[in-house]
């Protein structure tokens, strides 16, 4: 049986999904970007999370939360879009680019829940009405958890409320682990392909097979912030993540209905590793590779999820 709670974290109220034995928890803060700040499966906490309000309110990391109108860069924060020109203001001062759009800390609605004896979701919504000049296009944004015994599915989806089309990415940000000794874990990963970037971490339109996990392999000094197209066209994929006898499988949809890009990073701290599913390309607003093109009044969704055996 699962249940719902509601209990401050700070200023914030979070929303607790949980089954009577605590086994499986997903906490979340739907007012900050929908931020995870805890998620077990099966007794084990599977993800590196802010511990404290003020943790949270720096946001350093973006640790856990949802990404959108785009993940990841858009090059020095300017785009086109049907004719017209637009510049999203910098915030990745280092490579002079626009980060992860503006959803990372929006204050996001709960529009429904629901507990039963099988799972526990949250629909988290954000109502956007097109009032800022550099993405001028009305929308609905959605983000639905669900929780399970030992897995969690999430669902985003973006729906155009307005009367002209629009651009489109998004993703999360999570940051996995099974302890915090990521050097010993094993990284499995599908067919793929990296992304080539260029110094400011833009695309330069090279691609390249990657094999380094191609099998199992333990991280150890592996270092990771790079962008990879899936091979798989349909279905989903999955991404394992293995520490001595403890073993995760991330999975996410693929194709032009889901997330056939991932970015991959291993934070400075090297106790987690980010494992970000993204439905377009680094600064698809540019160069269109997996960027939505949403029409008016129509709805776009995407799945992923993650299991944890016992």
């Amino acid at each position: 049986m699962f249940q719902i709670k509601t209990e401050a974290f700070g200023e914030y109220e979070a929303y607790l999904l949980s089954d009577t034995t605590g086994a499986h928890q997903l906490k979340l803060v739907p007012a900050f970007g929908a931020c995870v700040i805890d998620l077990q499966l099966n007794g084990q906490a599977v993800l590196d999370t802010y511990k404290t309000p003020r943790e949270m309110g720096i946001n350093r990391w973006a640790k856990n939360v949802l990404l959108y109108p785009f993940p990841n860069r858009l090059k020095n924060g300017q785009y086109e879009w049907d004719g017209q020109a637009y510049a999203f203001p910098v915030n990745d001062v280092p490579t002079d680019n626009a980060l992860h759009g503006f959803g990372t800390e929006q204050e996001m609605e709960v529009a429904g829940s629901e507990a039963t004896a099988d799972y526990a979701q949250v629909r988290c919504r954000f109502d956007y009405d097109g009032a800022l000049e550099y993405y001028p296009f009305p929308f609905r944004f959605e983000a639905a958890f669900t929780l399970r015994s030992g897995a969690l599915e999430v669902e985003l989806s973006v729906e155009n409320t307005g009367a002209s089309a629009l651009p489109f990415g998004m993703g999360w940000h999570p940051y996995f682990r099974l302890s915090d000794d990521l050097a010993n874990h094993h990284l499995h990963l599908p067919p793929c392909e990296m992304i080539g970037v260029n110094a400011a971490m833009i695309p330069t339109g090279k691609r390249y097979e990657y094999t380094t996990f191609s099998q199992p392999r333990r991280i150890g000094s592996e270092v990771l912030d790079n962008c990879f197209a899936l091979q798989q066209q349909e279905g989903r994929i999955e991404i394992v993540l293995t520490h001595a006898d403890q073993e995760l499988r991330y999975w996410q949809e693929v194709g032009e209905s889901g997330f056939p890009y991932v970015q991959l990073f291993t934070p400075p701290h090297r106790t987690c590793l980010a494992i970000e599913p993204m439905t377009c390309n680094i600064d698809a607003f540019n160069n269109g590779e997996g960027l939505i093109r949403v029409e008016s009044g129509e709805r776009r969704a995407a799945v992923f999820g993650v299991d944890k055996k016992v």
